[in-house]
């Protein structure tokens, strides 16, 4: 038995057709979030133990459990979910294996990274040397970094982005964090 459909509803669909689509669909291309940074502008930072710099006064400082002879603390920006993770070490003829213990963490991104940009880092006035890595693509951290006086100390640093890395969307981020990380090791001098 074949139902016959009501004349009023084929009138209500040829109307409906008719009345919409007026305009050609044309998709919208993917957008991302817009960020509105602060002014970066800085605070001096002492940590008696063996430093200190400039930190960015948005930034705040956590102590962290650390071995003996090692200070650990984070500067960490919530408002963007982003954590700058330090750790020192003392040097003690050791210069040669904290070297090699930074180049495998940076290293171990090659696996997503498109690229790694080593920048030299190199302040004689305040006797501060070392390398800034911008690791590019979608990795845990984006920028790590060490310096050392080559004699008594030795300070390693990344960032880390509480989010799925994507580094376009990442990007502002990122870009914004690499300023103030430069601006730290621009101003670090040792005790």
């Amino acid at each position: 038995m074949v139902k016959k459909i009501p004349l009023l509803f084929i009138v209500f669909v040829l109307v409906s057709l008719g009345f919409s689509c007026r305009e050609k669909y044309t998709p919208r291309p993917m957008g991302y979030l817009r960020f509105a940074f602060p002014p970066q502008t800085y605070e001096p930072l002492s940590l008696p133990a063996f430093t200190e710099f400039e930190k960015p006064v948005y930034m705040s400082m956590v102590h962290r459990n650390s071995p003996a002879e090692e200070f650990w603390f984070d500067l960490s920006y919530q408002h963007y979910g982003t954590t700058i993770h330090f750790s020192y070490k003392p040097v003690k003829g050791n210069l040669a294996g904290l070297a090699e213990d930074v180049h495998y963490f940076v290293y171990k991104h090659t696996i997503k990274a498109s690229g790694i940009e080593e920048i030299l880092i190199n302040h004689p006035e305040n006797k501060v040397f070392g390398t800034l890595y911008r690791i590019r693509g979608d990795v845990a951290s984006n920028i790590q970094f060490a310096v050392t006086d080559s004699l008594k100390h030795f300070l390693r640093g990344s960032l880390y982005i509480a989010s799925r890395p994507n580094e376009d969307s990442l990007a502002p981020i990122i870009d914004f964090s690499r300023r103030d990380i430069e601006h730290i090791l621009s101003t670090l001098r040792w005790k």
